[in-house]
């Protein structure tokens, strides 16, 4: 059976192998939020709502402090967007979408490799009529099977700190399959 990689996404890496049903326990006021379909798993905090939408072959994936269950938005919350066994390489595709990012919106970007996998990441500020929203977006890319996986937390602003204390702990322990 494949295990799972639990990543340290944000922080010093470390990898442990486990089947989904042996992962860690959660960290006080999460749960961990399963996803068969990729043989991952996502830390919910307690009282968040989860959602899983498919559109045109992309999966998605949202953690949301507000409930998106009757199409609506979300101001803080974290979405996923999976796009499996791409044509093109999906380590350059991460990092071109992360150097367009960071310089369509002046972010400041990081990159780093994590066991199998390679992280390409921009933290960005976005205005518009309704205030500032501050985002964290995260490419992941698998070498292996050519996957990739677009992770955005975000939050207005003025929730930043506090949110993104919450999407840290997601981000810092993902978990997801080397071979899907």
């Amino acid at each position: 059976m494949r295990g799972l990689l639990v990543l340290m996404l944000l922080a010093m890496p470390f990898l442990q192998t486990a089947p989904a049903t042996n992962l860690p326990p959660p960290p006080t006021g999460f749960a961990w939020q399963e996803i068969p379909e990729l043989k991952a798993a996502l830390l919910r905090p307690s009282g968040w709502f989860f959602q899983r939408e498919e559109t045109k072959g992309t999966l998605a994936y949202f953690i949301t402090k507000e409930s998106i269950a009757n199409g609506g938005e979300f101001q803080t919350g974290l979405t996923v967007n999976v796009f499996r066994h791409k044509k093109d390489n999906a380590v350059d595709s991460a990092k071109n979408f992360i150097d367009q990012l960071a310089a369509k919106k002046h972010g400041e970007k990081w990159a780093k490799d994590a066991g199998p996998f390679k992280e390409f990441g921009c933290l960005t500020r976005d205005t518009d009529a309704t205030g500032t929203t501050v985002a964290q977006t995260l490419m992941v890319a698998n070498p292996k099977t050519n996957s990739l996986y677009l992770l955005i937390f975000e939050s207005p602003e003025p929730n930043w700190d506090s949110a993104w204390k919450l999407g840290e702990t997601i981000f810092d322990s993902l978990a997801l399959d080397d071979e899907t």
